[in-house]
């Protein structure tokens, strides 16, 4: 049974017709750009010498390629297809036939790679050793689909997000409070093994700010496929069916922010991490031998 609309004339400004198009090139645009800066980013920062001795980087870098995918391939087909009202579904049947597959898959591995390293970071920061050790069919099948992506798209997201997020504030907080430093005496200090605690504590910090901006990411998204699913028979007028496509578009391009917001907030949480971007560009580099030169000049 397909959605009927009332038999009453309705106007509908043309206006509110061009604004998923509008929605989808400005904005899925910006978020593809960014969203790839952000994989590659965190590809290559997470792949440095300085982070990549560290068990939960391997997650994230392979959180990275999935997300590299993830924008690049379904977020770029979405700007192509509903933006620039080019039809590559109809007109490239592999396309057609991936895209979807390819959508839940590097979004479910992105997903579950950052939750792997959210639990990798509750674990060392835990006060206990003990812890520390090692197109759907129709039918009945068409409302399973539904809902089983309303469930692990937009619900056990937010589930895990806040779970493993505030054990890990926890966690972080917990150990804050027990570091003391000696007031006398001979303090002998590891400075490697100081160094590592401080690219933990790091870590840590991204990982959580992450987990955090997840909830606004997810939660429309589960609310709108949730939604989608209840009213998918109810009879709706043309304005009606203008303004929740407007939303929906919205709702799905916003989807993807978790993903490319992630090397934005590194960088603005860590020195580390914003000193390794500028090691990986060169720039530092630069400027240490610009000061050298300076300093031999007088």
């Amino acid at each position: 049974m397909s959605t009927t609309n009332s038999s009453a004339p309705v106007y509908v400004n043309p206006i509110l017709l061009q604004v998923p198009p509008l929605l989808n090139i400005y904005l899925g645009t910006f978020i593809l750009i960014t969203g790839t800066v952000s994989s590659i980013g965190n590809f290559l920062v997470f792949s440095s010498r300085t982070f990549r001795a560290r068990a939960c980087s391997n997650y994230l870098i392979a959180e990275a390629v999935a997300a590299f995918f993830h924008f690049d391939y379904v977020c770029l087909t979405r700007v192509i297809q509903n933006g620039f009202q080019i039809p590559v579904f109809s007109r490239y049947s592999v396309v057609c036939k991936t895209r979807q597959w390819v959508s839940e898959f590097t979004h479910e591995t992105a997903f579950s790679l950052f939750v792997l390293a959210t639990i990798d970071r509750c674990l060392s920061t835990h006060r206990s050793a003990m812890v520390e050790l090692a197109v759907p069919w129709g039918g009945t099948y068409e409302k399973f689909d539904a809902y089983a992506e309303t469930l692990t798209s937009g619900v056990l997201p937010n589930i895990f997000v806040i779970v493993l997020g505030t054990i890990l504030l926890r966690n972080v907080r917990s150990i804050s409070r027990r570091r003391v430093v000696p007031t006398g005496g001979p303090q002998p200090i590891n400075e490697k093994l100081s160094l590592i605690q401080q690219i933990d504590a790091q870590i840590s910090t991204m990982i959580l700010l992450q987990a955090f901006f997840a909830l606004p990411s997810f939660l429309p998204y589960g609310a709108q496929n949730l939604y989608s699913s209840i009213t998918l028979h109810w009879e709706k007028t043309p304005l009606y069916l203008a303004y929740e496509n407007i939303f929906v578009n919205l709702i799905r391009l916003l989807s993807y922010l978790f993903y490319g917001t992630s090397f934005y907030i590194s960088c603005l949480s860590s020195r580390g991490f914003r000193r390794q971007v500028l090691c990986i560009l060169r720039i530092r580099k630069l400027g240490n031998n610009v000061n050298t030169q300076t300093k031999s000049t007088h």
